[in-house]
């Protein structure tokens, strides 16, 4: 391969910090929020020109996880409910009572901007939006300091403690962390996909919206269409003039930009496909039209960083408890499949190559897959997500939060939910203040005096 060498030159380290945060999402967002409440001076750094990760930048709603298995009862509350509160006061999201009567909490996307751009400016957090984390310097073991790229050229940035909350397990990579990436026999990750909002819908009958249901899902079958069900209607948020649906799946990469780029152009495809059949073969549907796709596609898997502890999908299963436990996931191992299949999961699985490694896939029975009941944790329940997971080995300073925490594969499919990470970022945060504040590393803070903190800010552990 052709290389380039680049010349060595000096930077100018545009910020310092107590404490740099690496991604504005929801693993990123809340842990920059706690750290700057807790006195700590912090740096947020995100590629786009607002917060929200794959909330925003994804169009990925509902907020899932944020109350027990199949339970109104809440499992996660602090700055997820205070965010929740306040884009309800801007009409962009259901009160926190009403949210816990739903499976997950609805939103606006806009609404979740303004709200995330007051709750930093508040806490008192440095933005660099537009900006990206290209590279770390590592010495002795911790991160010296962290390579940006913005409209303002190549720079540096400095923090005593480093948050590793790109989803993508970026900055943790780069710093030599021990990463694993996807399932164990094939390191295939679940597959990508994108929310799409579809306007022009209204007045519709119910007999139109089921005859169109119906259309799409034989399209599917006859593979007109590609997508995984046919659920188009789908309503995820509180905009009563549109449909907002998850209905994309793309196999691939989300680290390696080639596929990136397929996946964008497939899934963009994809959608033009279902509105153009809509049009043409649904009555009722003739003025619909693609309102707005996200900006970029969402990916649901990549790196885990190898932390000093490991989450399991039978942690998730059993509902399991921990001693250092820093925040609580009820989400289910929801895994989109790793190979792409569009079929319903029954047929994905009995026609799948490497079935016999699939959680679906119920050896005893042949061809029946496992009841999806058996991949939830138990009733009215929860499984702890260990502060232990949070801290990779190999670097001193550095923890890491959403979805590129230590866990299996199995795992990760259900700690990866929004509401979950938030709960994560919460306590990511806080940690990394009591790590500046006591001078010591993030992996050696007192954990109670870290469960107090987070509970004394509303959070449940």
């Amino acid at each position: 391969m052709k290389t380039i060498t680049e010349p060595a030159r000096q930077l100018p380290v545009v910020a310092e910090a107590d404490v740099i945060v690496a991604g504005g999402g929801p693993g990123g967002l809340p842990a920059a929020i706690a750290a700057a409440r807790q006195g700590a001076r912090v740096l947020l750094i995100e590629r786009y020109g607002f917060l929200g990760g794959l909330a925003t930048a994804g169009l990925v709603a509902p907020i899932l996880g944020h109350t027990a298995s199949r339970s109104a009862e809440p499992v996660v509350e602090g700055l997820l409910r205070e965010l929740t509160e306040r884009m309800h006061a801007l009409d962009g999201a259901p009160s926190w009572r009403e949210a816990c009567q739903e499976w997950g909490i609805r939103f606006d996307a806009e609404a979740f901007k303004r709200v995330a751009d007051q709750m930093t400016q508040e806490a008192g957090v440095h933005l660099l939006l537009h900006t990206l984390v290209t590279d770390v310097l590592v010495e002795g073991g911790r991160i010296a300091g962290l390579i940006i790229e913005s409209k303002s050229g190549r720079q540096g940035g400095a923090g005593k403690v480093v948050i590793d909350a790109t989803g993508d397990a970026d900055v943790a990579f780069r710093a030599g962390a021990k990463t694993k990436q996807g399932r164990d026999f094939d390191g295939r990750v679940q597959s990508m996909g994108s929310f799409i909002h579809i306007g022009g819908i209204s007045p519709l009958t119910k007999q139109q919206l089921s005859d169109a249901g119906e259309r799409v899902r034989q399209a599917i079958t006859q593979g007109r269409l590609h997508f995984y069900h046919p659920g188009f209607a789908g309503r995820n948020t509180p905009h009563a003039d549109l449909f907002s649906p998850n209905m994309t799946r793309w196999a691939g990469d989300p680290t390696n930009v080639r596929d990136l780029t397929q996946a964008e152009l497939d899934v963009r495809r994809d959608v033009w496909d279902l509105i153009t059949f809509l049009r043409e073969e649904a009555p009722g549907f003739e003025h619909s039209y693609v309102r707005l796709t996200s900006p970029q596609v969402g990916p649901r898997e990549s790196r885990q960083v190898m932390g000093d502890c490991v989450l399991t999908g039978k942690d998730v299963q059993q509902g399991r408890k921990f001693g250092d436990a820093v925040a609580r996931g009820s989400w289910w191992i929801d895994i989109h499949c790793p190979l792409g299949q569009t079929h319903p999961v029954h047929l994905c699985v009995i026609e799948c190559p490497r079935k016999e490694k699939c959680p679906f896939w119920s050896a005893e029975h042949g061809t029946s897959m496992i009841s999806k009941e058996d991949l939830y944790p138990p009733d009215a329940d929860w499984y702890d997500i260990p502060y232990r997971c949070l801290t990779p080995k190999g670097v001193d300073n550095l923890l890491v939060s959403g979805r590129c925490i230590s866990a299996t594969h199995e795992a990760m499919a259900g700690a990866r939910v929004m509401g979950t990470c938030m709960a994560i970022g919460q306590a990511a945060g806080t940690a990394a203040a009591l790590s500046v504040r006591e001078n010591v590393a993030p992996r050696n803070v007192d954990v109670e005096a870290l469960r107090r903190m987070l509970r004394a800010d509303g959070a449940l552990v």
